[in-house]
């Protein structure tokens, strides 16, 4: 299995209903709802770590 896939995996674990409730409280963190910053927080992640992996999984360019 490539890397892509289990972070496709991974992220998408993260993101079915029992994570998220536990993640949707009522309560505020510097007012902000925390699901909005679960949500948030792991769009972050799935973009930090996608854009990892396709700097490290490119192929060398030619130099002339």
């Amino acid at each position: 299995m490539k890397a892509a896939e289990l972070v496709v995996l991974l992220f998408g674990a993260c993101l079915v209903w029992p994570l998220l409730a536990i993640a949707n409280r009522p309560a505020l963190v510097f007012g902000v709802p925390s699901l909005v910053l679960y949500l948030f927080g792991l769009w972050a992640a799935i973009v930090l770590v996608s854009a990892l992996l396709a700097r490290r999984t490119r192929p060398p360019e030619d130099e002339p």
